[in-house]
């Protein structure tokens, strides 16, 4: 599948923190996550949408947070669609998180850059990382409708306030909120304050602060009549100059101790593409392909302690059996069908069926996962719940099997030694993404006593 070349939307973060506020230690920043039973889990099933929020411009689905699975892995997921023309109005979170674009549209591409802000286009398989606190918004400003899947990390520590994911709104408004429990509301938060102390705050007349401030019933995402009419910054560099400059210092500064000033965010790259099968990790003409997002491309995301993949499986292709050895997978289907199983510690399948275009499924770290696309192909994308997360595979070149000795494997399994040589070498030069089996083809090296 070739990545679209063309932008989704402007999305931007605008830096008005401390610099210091980014001094800490990314080894500090993310909770004890094992919470008692929550990850003792002895089903997991594909899960949909469960709560719905209606807005002029689009509309927010948010998964039960309160499903064990997602408890287990201590994250919020939205899926979110903004319509052609539509704004995302400003807010922040109290938890880190990133963004997924989905989408086709035919917009032009305009970077825009000002002292304060990293506006920048929002394209197809985009991942966009979010720190906590930061506020951010998104224009969508092509010819279709804009699809984000957001993770956010509930267990963080950056989020010192509970478990709960809470979206601070600068305006708008979440009164046309559905939800199978019942209705939602929720508004802007200077709809609080005192008009003449607000007013005064903000170095405006009374009349200016009541207007902020009045009943909003368009929702957190409205549709922008005439466009959004933004100013080029003559002064900055160009967007593709600037992500080179902002690469040349992740590579300069690196790992190792920061201090604040050199941790200010505006010198890291928020955004890396996983959507072009050239760039992939793991790529198999007859399979599909795999492509991996890390800190080591996304220096940013050692902050967050969050990393994400992106998959695209062929017809009848297999994804070799592997677990993640330290963190938790969130994998969400943009595309496709698929047969998927799950096995726990306890040597049971916790899930054995369909997932599907839409749906949700959390492997939890060390449960042990195989897939099996459709007729039609699979395709999804992962987050995972750290930086640097590490894949461990039970067949092909990388494998656990390739690396035991014959003699391990036949005792291990009451196999011979014939048997066992098979085993080892089935998949010997394919790397986790397997083309449909044929016995001809992968017969394995000629076993030799």
């Amino acid at each position: 599948m070739a990545s679209s070349s063309v932008p989704l939307s402007l999305c931007c973060l605008l830096l008005l923190l401390p610099l210091s506020s980014l001094a800490q230690n990314p080894g500090e920043n993310r909770q004890f996550r094992y919470r008692h039973e929550e990850c003792r889990l002895e089903r997991i099933t594909g899960l949909q949408p469960r709560q719905r929020f209606e807005s002029e411009a689009g509309v927010s689905e948010y998964f039960d947070s309160n499903e064990q699975q997602l408890q287990c892995a201590g994250v919020t997921v939205i899926r979110r669609t903004i319509k052609k023309g539509g704004l995302f109005l400003p807010v922040f979170s109290n938890t880190p998180g990133l963004v997924y674009g989905r989408g086709d549209d035919q917009g032009q591409r305009q970077p825009f850059t000002d002292q304060h802000q990293k506006i920048f286009d929002f394209r197809q398989g985009d991942v966009i990382a979010v720190p906590a606190g930061f506020v951010h918004w998104c224009y969508n400003n092509g010819d279709r409708p804009l699809v984000t899947i957001t993770l956010l990390d509930t267990s963080s520590s950056a989020n010192q306030l509970d478990s709960t994911h809470r979206q601070f709104m600068l305006a708008g408004s979440r009164q046309k909120g559905e939800t199978k429990e019942g209705s939602f509301s929720g508004g802007q938060l200077l709809r609080a304050f005192d008009t003449k102390l607000l007013a005064e705050a903000l170095g405006v007349p009374e009349e200016l602060a009541q207007k902020i401030q009045r009943e909003d019933s368009r929702g957190e995402m409205v549709m922008v009549s005439e466009g959004l009419k933004l100013i080029r910054s003559s002064s900055r560099s160009s967007g593709g100059e600037q992500e080179v400059a902002e690469r040349e210092r992740e590579t300069r500064d690196g790992a190792g101790d920061h201090n604040g000033l050199e941790e200010a965010l505006c010198a890291y790259r928020l955004r890396q593409n996983i959507d072009n099968p050239r760039q992939a990790d793991y790529f198999n003409p007859q399979a599909g392909w795999i492509t991996k997002l890390s800190a080591q491309k996304l220096p940013i995301l050692r902050r967050l302690r969050l990393s994400a993949r992106r998959g695209v499986m062929r017809p009848r292709a297999t994804l070799a059996p592997q677990w993640v050895i330290n963190a938790h997978d969130i994998v969400y289907v943009t595309k496709g069908r698929a047969r998927v199983q799950v096995a726990s510690d306890e040597g049971r399948a916790v899930h054995d069926g369909e997932l599907r275009q839409g749906q949700l499924l959390v492997v939890p770290q060390n449960f042990v996962a195989i897939v099996s696309a459709e007729e039609e192909g699979f395709e999804w994308v992962t987050f995972k719940t750290n930086e640097d997360a590490l894949d461990s595979q039970i067949a092909g070149k990388l494998s656990v099997f390739k690396g035991m000795p014959v003699d391990v494997i036949a005792n291990a399994y009451r196999l011979s030694r014939e048997e066992a040589f098979k085993l080892k070498f089935g998949r010997r030069d394919e790397i986790e993404i397997f083309e449909a089996y044929k016995p001809e083809k992968h017969a394995g090296r000629p076993y030799v006593e």
